[in-house]
Formats: structure tokens, C-alpha cells, sequence
């Protein structure tokens, strides 16, 4: 993954996590963001983790954006990076929850790496209000919105959502007390098919 960095307010600066999707593209790199990362119209870049840099060109967020929810994801593009040992993700949609306590999930490391080193499990949560979250209990810091989850199919970790936040709650589901879980946007088929066409449409 990559660290993305966008210009905030007040000359204040932005700082999350992408996964570069597993695009075979000779010039350009498209990345899967946290939509919320991402200020628009503000000037973004992407830096490896050796402190080199490529400009963000295009930033197209998901239809219906809103943050913190399913649409809260970006598609941003930049000049093709040759950052050695880079990992680029292949989309991986979830269409069972049922068997999510079945498997084990990787999540990046909260410091300083770029390679997702924590093991997870994830946990569907449904509250009394009707909302769902998909949570995982992973370690997670500030700045590690749009960090990759990942699962290990067939010999390939591949892309099945991204890290949004932490989510704090008075009266968890769980236990019935206060707790506080990382949570993700699970890839469904409608999102990747929505991602693909994103990118097909920009790709010149």
C-alpha cells in the first residue's frame, strides 16, 4: 500500500493509507481510497514508504459519496509507480457473512509498514437502530483510513474492503458495554462492478 496525502485546510495536510488495485496498465496506477481522506478539489499526492512521491491526477469518488458509510470510497489516479515490492490488489467481493468468523482476515500494521502484518477477525454487528458494521479487531491508529483488509485466495492476499475508522460505542452488541471496534467497507459485487467501471472509463 501507499500513503496518501492531500492539502486540508488552513495549509494542514490530510494523511490515510491506498491499496493500488491490480490494474494492467502501462501508464497509469489506480489506487482504492477512503472518499473522506480526500478533500476535493485540494492538491493530493502518494508516497511510498521510501518517501517517494507521483502527483494524483484524477480523484473520482463513488456515486451517492457519503462518508463513513458503503459509498465512502475514492478512485484515485497517478503515474504508474515502480516502488520495488509493491503489492497490487485484486478485488475480492464477500457475498456470504455468514462465514466471515469462519476465516482470518490481514490488516496493516498501525506504524510505519507498508505490508499488512496484523491478523483479524471480522464481526458483523447489527445495532437496535437497523445500522450493520462490519468490525474488525485489528490494532488501528489515526491515518490508516483506506488501509487494505485482505484475504489469502489461493495463494494471492486480495482486496475484500477497506479500513474507515474506529467506531465507538456506548453499548456494544456484543457485550452490552462500551467498546470500540475498527470498521470497514466490505467489497460487495454491485461496489466492485462500480470500481471496474470507474476505472475502464479512465484509463486514457
Amino acid at each position: 500500500m501507499l500513503r496518501l496525502i492531500c492539502e486540508g485546510a488552513e495549509a494542514s495536510h490530510l494523511q490515510s493509507r491506498v491499496a493500488i488495485l491490480d490494474i494492467d496498465h502501462e501508464k497509469y496506477d489506480f489506487g482504492f481510497a477512503a472518499g473522506h481522506a480526500i478533500p476535493p478539489e485540494r492538491p493530493c499526492k502518494i508516497r511510498d514508504f521510501n518517501r517517494r512521491s507521483k502527483s494524483v491526477d484524477l480523484i473520482k469518488f463513488a456515486d451517492s459519496y457519503q462518508s463513513g458509510e458503503k459509498t465512502d470510497w475514492a478512485i484515485i489516479r497517478f503515474k504508474k509507480i515502480s516502488t520495488k515490492g509493491l503489492v497490487r490488489y485484486q478485488l475480492e467481493p464477500v457475498e456470504d457473512l455468514a462465514l466471515l468468523d469462519q476465516k482470518t482476515f490481514s490488516f496493516a500494521q498501525a506504524r510505519g509498514r507498508s505490508e499488512n502484518a496484523q491478523n483479524c477477525n471480522l464481526t458483523e454487528l447489527n445495532f437496535h437502530n437497523g445500522r450493520q458494521r462490519i468490525t474488525h479487531d485489528c490494532k488501528a491508529i489515526p491515518g490508516q483510513s483506506g488501509s487494505p483488509v485482505t484475504q489469502l485466495v489461493d495463494g494471492k492476499h486480495k482486496l475484500i474492503g477497506l479500513h474507515i475508522g474506529q467506531l465507538w460505542m456506548l453499548e456494544s452488541p456484543e457485550t452490552g458495554r462500551p467498546d470500540r471496534r475498527g470498521y470497514i467497507n466490505l467489497l460487495d459485487v454491485e461496489t466492485v462492478n462500480e470500481i471496474k467501471s470507474v476505472i475502464l472509463e479512465n484509463q486514457i
